[in-house]
């Protein structure tokens, strides 16, 4: 019995050893987000104020930041303030109080304010995310917030391997992929991304069901939506433009 646990204590050595080494190797790149709900009346004021702060604290690089509005989903009318993608170890030299960095903020953007809503961190997942270039010049986007059942993790991982060939090989639109490495009880445990045109592009079917056919046979788009309902719990939806 002994020995058995040490093997296994000697396993689990190994499996952490073998991911801080991966980790080192490539960091992993992380979005910061935080509900901000404005002031009535005081929408295009605060936009304003944020969008200015960005620019003086939050340029492109690692400290990057811009500001995105929900347009429809339970928080529509909020914004979302997203700080990254970045690194860990951006978040921990972000720029500093002394720099003039929360001064400002408080000056400026904070009267504007009615109130915070959740702040998140969100682990970008890159071996099943497609399109973060197209991502990075869209407009317009659809979110999810997804809660998977225990334990079924790896059955969505491939799942959405899956998925992430079929929008590779039509090379229109995103697929990215955030995992919550945070866990609270009732909060999602990814999130999916997707880029959209026009609200008359995402009201269509822009082609996944296709091209997922083509790749894995007829009939194999409606199995894979009864191992998505096996495997989720629910999911919540927003629709969201970044403010220029």
């Amino acid at each position: 019995m002994k020995k058995n646990i040490f093997l296994s204590m000697v396993a689990l050595m190994i499996i952490l050893g073998v991911h801080a080494q991966t980790a080192t190797d490539k960091p992993t790149m992380v979005v910061e987000d935080m509900y901000i709900l404005p002031k009535r009346g005081m929408e295009d004021k605060m936009e304003a104020a944020i969008k200015a702060h960005d620019a003086k604290f939050h340029p492109d690089g690692p400290y990057v930041a811009d500001l995105h509005k929900v347009e429809y989903g339970e928080k529509a009318g909020w914004y979302v303030w997203i700080y990254g993608p970045t690194t860990y170890a951006s978040i921990d030299t972000r720029p500093a109080k002394d720099g003039g960095h929360d001064a400002d903020w408080s000056a400026n953007v904070d009267p504007l304010v009615d109130q915070y809503g959740r702040t998140g961190l969100w682990d970008y997942n890159e071996e099943l995310s497609y399109g973060m270039d197209l991502f990075k010049k869209a407009s317009r986007y659809e979110v999810w917030g997804v809660q998977i059942k225990r334990g079924s993790y790896y059955r969505f991982k491939e799942l959405t391997a899956k998925l992430k060939k079929a929008y590779e090989s039509l090379g229109t639109e995103s697929m990215l992929v955030f995992d919550n490495p945070v866990h609270t009880p009732g909060a999602p445990d990814v999130a999916i991304v997707w880029d959209f045109k026009t609200y008359s592009d995402w009201s269509k079917d822009m082609g996944a069901r296709a091209a997922y056919e083509k790749i894995y046979g007829q009939g194999s788009w409606q199995n894979m939506v009864k191992e998505w309902l096996d495997i989720t719990v629910d999911y919540n939806s927003e629709l969201r433009s970044k403010v220029k």
